[in-house]
């Protein structure tokens, strides 16, 4: 069957969908619908310099990284974290909405393709999930992202190059500093690194929402451990700073 006419009954049967308010899209349509172009919030300047975050004054830097030394350096995200993109993430993680993960690789690929190619990066790092939870859901949703993200740029994506052995308690309704208590210890050199014949100079940590930092620090942790010696990260969704 010719391409075309496979696609045409793949949209008539599973139709897409808008990956903000999940409704079903017209036939042949593909991304974010036209209302909710309107009411995400993308993020601009100003924000921190360092993690990305939006401000709400010309600040160098936000409260979480004033003062505060990062073994990344420096990172951005495409959405504020509002009411809409959570429901948007929670379906794409929990409720197997899984081709949001094109959708937003896109649109990540619109805003930060010329960034991601200025950083000189070797490879896409996606954030690892706990083998259980990985049986639970599935897939691992930052994999699906740098997959599509990995298509699109022509950067290479090594899923196994850090590994998650810990189990965690859920982050968000702990502090900072107990996020990063809870996550030491979590991640660690995978299979991959004996696959490599070197280690990446420059690499871009990809997961889906980035909070207070301290899963992007962990993860960095490692990575410099292993001797990558530059890394930057990129997310879907971010929250405000301080």
């Amino acid at each position: 069957m010719h391409r075309y006419f496979r696609d045409k009954i793949l949209d008539f049967f599973y139709p897409a969908r808008c990956p903000v308010c999940d409704s079903v899209q017209d036939v042949g349509a593909y991304g974010i619908c036209a209302k909710c172009t309107t009411r995400i919030e993308y993020v601009r300047e100003p924000k921190c310099c360092r993690c990305g975050k939006p401000l709400e004054t010309e600040e160098e830097f936000c409260g979480d990284c004033k003062g505060k030394k990062h073994s990344f350096c420096q990172g951005n995200a495409l959405f504020f974290y509002d009411r809409a993109m959570q429901e948007s993430v929670a379906r794409f993680k929990y409720s197997g909405r899984r081709e949001y993960g094109a959708v937003y690789a896109q649109e990540l690929y619109r805003y930060y393709g010329g960034w991601i190619r200025q950083t000189g990066a070797g490879a896409l790092i996606p954030v690892p999930v706990h083998r259980s939870r990985l049986r639970t859901r599935g897939y691992n949703q930052a994999e699906l992202i740098a997959g599509h993200l990995s298509g699109l740029t022509g950067v290479k994506m090594i899923p196994d190059l850090i590994t998650r052995v810990k189990e965690t308690t859920a982050q968000k309704e702990l502090s900072a500093a107990e996020r990063l208590k809870n996550l030491q210890g979590a991640f660690r050199a995978g299979r991959a690194r004996e696959q490599l014949n070197h280690m990446p100079e420059c690499v871009i940590i990809i997961d889906d929402i980035y909070t207070t930092g301290s899963t992007m620090e962990a993860c960095s942790r490692v990575l410099l451990d292993m001797g990558v010696g530059r890394i930057y990260f990129l997310c879907v969704c971010i929250g405000k700073g301080s």
